[in-house]
């Protein structure tokens, strides 16, 4: 039956140069960025070059049927990025014309190349080899393309020509009409089928990325990624990846198909940012993890006065193509734009979890509620900052954690819909109040408000670990791991939790899956170094020492120095009582000294600190030496852990 030509692989246009198979797009044989959709875009006009192709065939062209977006805003979206990939002009077109409520044409000649003919037998055909998009019948001989209407400018630089094509015999056109009828009849009732699929169910926001000049810093395009999280896992019916777990792909280029296996979503929302004085241009993306396909694509340019307006819009297109409704509440409130500036500025400086940047978080955000005191996330925001500090950085909660509480109060007097304000309510009850009733009672509001909350999972899990309920506590571990999969704090905490099992080997081997994925992850050896030094494995606890120093203190007591460890003690008492060091601190070297008189003296000054680390003391192995002492028991019932 003879050999079946193959169709063009290479389409020459000008300076450009459009490879059909591998999908790219190269001027003067450079690569020439340009997305999947706008890509297909091309392939279907350069299939039919001279002629108008309605918008109804770009929709049919373009989309399976079991996916609901925006079409209009996509086409309009993919032929706009493919003008700006051309350098061409809706205005004064040299590639693509408009043709009013009816569709595009293709203006410009074109010339194809075609591969050594492939020999199969037509029957082995497969539906991607006679894509009907490919170069048709007339760029055959090698000759240009040009519309009957349409004069050659000096604008276009000629490509190569073609191989002349041989004519088709009879019957290799029988059989493909046949094998087009039979592939028609099976597409129709597959289109039945795929009308009903499920929608889009879970989804991550990647990092967009920062194009603007050196003088913007990621803090507006990392902002503007955490709201659309934020407004996205709002959605009914839609699980939303973590932010930690999402940021691991930040600046990177990693195949769909590892992002959605790694984070289990079916799709990704992707973009870029790119700013200019005021004025910034965004380009934002939804693409199917299994096959790259692009769903919905968009781009907006506004001044700073306008992004708040336009993050709803994209949140809003991102919902439609994802076939979910977004409720009035959803709908963010109009804020002062500087305001809104700021806020997004302090989230990514609360992200960055470092003592400096958490501080001038605060401050940000107190200038944010300075100008738009109703700015319900801001307040939100200034409490989580506060906490952030209060907890971990700083030596005095006293003076941080009750204003977190007053300003995560404002946050829900302003929106009473917002999760975060709920969880932020949690922590200051567990950990500075230590009441654990009020502190749960406001977890589970938080989980109603927002299931897809990771962090509040993993704050749940910290109080259930202190009243000794590990099994729930595993369990919310787990949800935040499925949320949030490649978050290595909440990993930290399952090594804390099997730290509080006794499961010394679990502490260490949970730890070292931590590493593997991150070596340079402090937490990561401080939990490791937890398990060496609860088996008391010297050695190995000194070798992960070197990697990362874990402290004067520990190291004394490690090598078993009596003179150091009395000199560090001391030191540390000193600090203590100068306000430079909390009294946990002292406690708990006391406590490894063997001087358990001193450890108790110490534990009761903590309490009276209202110091985090104490919510555990009732479940710390390390504390099992003093644990049937009457004042630890006294302690331990003034927390309410027991």
């Amino acid at each position: 039956m003879g050999s079946t030509p193959s169709s063009p692989a290479l389409v020459r246009f000008g300076v450009f140069e459009a490879d059909l198979r591998a999908g790219e797009l190269r001027r003067n044989g450079v690569r020439v960025r340009l997305q999947d959709l706008p890509f297909r875009v091309l392939r279907l006009l350069l299939s039919r070059p001279g002629e108008v192709i309605t918008r109804q065939e770009f929709r049919d062209a373009l989309w399976p049927p079991d996916i609901f977006v925006d079409f209009e805003q996509g086409i309009s979206s993919a032929v706009m990025r493919l003008r700006d990939a051309l350098g061409d002009s809706a205005d004064n077109p040299i590639f693509i014309e408009t043709i009013e409520r009816r569709g595009y044409r293709w203006i410009g000649p074109v010339l194809s190349q075609t591969l050594e003919p492939e020999r199969q037998s037509p029957i082995a055909l497969t539906v991607a080899d006679q894509r009907p998009e490919l170069i048709p019948s007339q760029i055959e001989n090698g000759t240009s393309v040009e519309p009957d209407s349409r004069g050659f400018t000096t604008r276009y630089e000629i490509g190569l020509t073609t191989r002349p094509q041989k004519p088709r015999p009879r019957i290799v056109l029988w059989l493909a009409a046949v094998i087009l009828g039979a592939l028609g009849v099976a597409g129709f009732f597959f289109w039945r089928g795929q009308r009903t699929a499920a929608p889009i169910s879970s989804i991550a926001i990647l990092p967009f990325d920062n194009l603007s000049a050196p003088a913007f810093d990621d803090a507006f395009s990392d902002g503007l990624t955490d709201e659309l999280a934020a407004s996205v896992s709002h959605l009914d019916g839609v699980r939303v990846a973590g932010r930690r777990s999402a940021y691991v792909f930040k600046g990177k280029r990693n195949d769909l198909r590892d992002v959605g296996a790694r984070l289990n979503v079916e799709a990704v929302v992707e973009g870029s940012v790119q700013r200019s004085g005021d004025r910034t241009h965004v380009t934002v993306e939804l693409n199917r993890t299994r096959d790259g396909f692009t769903v919905w694509s968009q781009t907006y340019d506004g001044t700073t006065a306008d992004w708040i307006q336009i993050e709803s819009q994209i949140a809003s297109s991102i919902a439609r193509a994802l076939a979910r409704k977004i409720s009035p509440t959803d709908a963010p409130a109009v804020h002062d734009p500087e305001a809104h500036a700021l806020y997004l500025e302090a989230r990514y400086l609360w992200n960055q979890r470092n003592f400096p940047a958490e501080l001038k978080s605060v401050d940000l955000l107190q200038q944010a509620i300075a100008r738009d005191p109703n700015y319900a996330m801001a307040w939100a925001g200034l409490a989580d900052s506060l906490i952030a500090i209060g907890d971990v950085e700083e030596v005095d909660p006293a003076a941080y954690l009750p204003r977190a509480r007053d300003a995560a109060l404002k946050a829900l007097q302003l929106d009473p819909s917002l999760a975060e304000p709920h969880a932020a309510l949690g922590m200051v009850a567990a950990h500075y109040d230590y009441d654990w009733p009020t502190a749960e009672r406001e977890y589970k509001k938080a989980f109603e408000l927002n299931p897809n909350y990771a962090s509040a999972h993993q704050y749940y899990a910290l109080g259930l670990m202190a009243h000794g309920r590990f099994a729930e506590a595993e369990a919310q571990l787990d949800t935040a791991r499925r949320l949030d999969p490649l978050a290595l704090i909440v990993d930290v905490d399952l090594a804390l939790l099997r730290k509080f099992q006794r499961n010394f080997d679990g502490v260490i081997a949970v730890s070292k899956s931590i590493l593997q994925r991150d070596p340079n992850y402090q937490l990561g050896y401080s939990m490791l170094t937890t398990g060496y030094l609860c088996e008391r494995r010297w050695d190995d606890w000194r070798a992960a020492d070197a990697k990362y120093p874990q402290g004067e203190y520990l190291k004394a007591i490690v090598n078993g120095h009596p003179d150091e460890i009395e000199r560090v003690l001391h030191k540390m008492m000193e600090e203590a009582k100068a306000g430079a060091r909390r009294p946990y601190d002292v406690a708990h070297v006391a406590l490894m000294k063997g001087d358990r008189a001193l450890a108790l003296d110490w534990l009761e000054k903590s309490y009276q600190h209202h110091d985090y680390w104490m919510l555990f003391i009732n479940v710390d192995p390390e504390y099992d030496a003093i644990r049937p002492d009457p004042r630890f028991q006294a302690i331990i019932h003034r927390l309410g852990v027991a």
